[in-house]
């Protein structure tokens, strides 16, 4: 009896270590997320910054079907 409960108590130690741990890293990958995501990607640039890419309603006639599937995997939208 004495065995089975001191062999369930590490199971459930190890088990509790493994959540414990797994949410730490959770956390850290979160926060190390956060950190290199930018905040805005669509605001206005500031100072003598200035946005080059200009969406188009995507009927252009010199941009062939290529160039827009391989923009559309570039910038994932």
């Amino acid at each position: 009896m004495q065995g089975s409960l001191s062999k369930w108590w590490e199971r459930l130690q190890f088990t509790l270590l493994f959540v414990v741990l797994t949410l730490f890293v959770h956390h850290f990958f979160s926060l190390f997320h956060d950190w290199l995501r930018p905040r805005d990607p669509y605001k206005v640039p500031e100072g003598k910054a200035e946005k080059v890419f200009k969406s188009g309603e995507g009927n252009d006639p010199s941009g062939s079907p290529g160039d827009r599937l391989r923009l559309f995997y570039w910038l994932g939208e």
